[in-house]
């Protein structure tokens, strides 16, 4: 940033002050260096900034007496950290009913940063250079309705659930994320290089939609909010995060070679073109889990076991973000 530009942010800063939240993801080397310049750069013209850190997502449950009093009042929520921390943050909104009083403003700090770059933020600066005008823009998210064995739980995903390969990745590669991106392809291709000789894994899954049903063995099932995830990967090309719309793809069993092209034609979004592909949009989706399955939630990892049921649907303009594009402003 510019003296200009900094001496702007700033002041606005300032607007804000009293009703702005810092949270940091202490997991990120980057969102905690790019946290302490903007607590600096604050505190410096003698503010005082409300910080916390993210904690581990199965702890949210947990911590909905912290978020639900620090969410009494309208809040400005900057989020140093990546998608998974992104996630956690919205879920605790969310569940703590503050979503309509809250403003999110993502910076980029993590591994792909899906979310940011569907708001159109590429940078740090240019999501600190947007907060000057500071429009506000509506989008929808994935609400994920958890029936398992004895319990419910209602979860919420801003970009993409992953039901099987795309978990079963996530979850290989969670000893390398501090590699980010290339640790997750490390994983990728060492898996592609054991299932070229072994064959596929699939898994049992029952899905019904309002306009497409499947039962049986699938590689993997994903449902998604925004048009691209993993940073390269056009997994549902035109979709926004405020169209309303949930958007499914599913892989049925292919061979190893025919599986490594889908995932080449996903570079590009064509992966719909291979037989074995199928991309749909819904309004609800029903899914019942026939086999023990990982799933990935806007990156982060967890397991179902067999017999665990889900809801999917779309809660529209369910939170209120930070956007670059004063076009795409829809909120006040």
């Amino acid at each position: 940033m510019t003296n200009p530009e900094r001496r702007r942010f700033v002041d606005r800063i300032k607007t804000i002050e009293e009703r702005l939240l810092i949270i940091v993801n202490p997991m990120s080397k980057k969102g905690s260096m790019l946290a302490s310049r903007v607590r600096s750069l604050v505190r410096r013209e003698g503010m005082n900034l409300e910080e916390t850190s993210t904690d581990h997502p199965d702890d949210v449950g947990s911590t909905m007496e912290f978020w639900s009093k620090r969410f009494g009042g309208s809040r400005v929520i900057m989020v140093f950290g990546g998608d998974g921390a992104i996630n956690q943050v919205i879920n605790n909104v969310m569940l703590s009913r503050s979503n309509k009083n809250v403003v999110l403003v993502p910076i980029p700090a993590g591994t792909a940063n899906d979310f940011c770059h569907a708001l159109g933020f590429e940078s740090v600066e240019s999501t600190l250079e947007a907060m000057v005008d500071f429009n506000i823009r509506s989008v929808d998210l994935i609400k994920l309705e958890v029936n398992g064995v004895g319990k419910r739980q209602v979860k919420y995903c801003s970009n993409i659930l992953g039901i099987g390969l795309d978990g079963d990745l996530a979850h290989r590669s969670q000893k390398y994320k501090r590699f980010g991106v290339i640790g997750y392809y490390y994983v990728t291709l060492r898996r592609a290089v054991v299932l070229f000789f072994r064959g596929m894994d699939t898994w049992r899954v029952r899905i019904k939609t309002d306009g497409f049903e499947h039962d049986g063995q699938l590689i993997a099932a994903m449902f998604a909010n925004i048009n691209q995830y993993g940073r390269n990967l056009l997994i549902a090309p035109g979709a926004k995060p405020d169209d309303g719309k949930l958007y499914g793809t599913i892989a049925r069993p292919m061979s190893t070679l025919r599986a490594f092209i889908s995932g080449l034609l996903l570079l590009k979004g064509r992966h719909t073109r291979m037989p074995t592909v199928e991309a749909f949009s819904c309004d609800i989706a029903d899914v019942e889990l026939l086999d023990d399955v990982y799933t990935q939630q806007d990156g982060e990892v967890y397991f179902y076991p067999a017999g665990t049921k889900f809801h999917i649907s779309i809660e529209p303009r369910a939170i209120n973000v930070l956007t670059a594009s004063p076009s795409e402003a829809n909120g006040s």
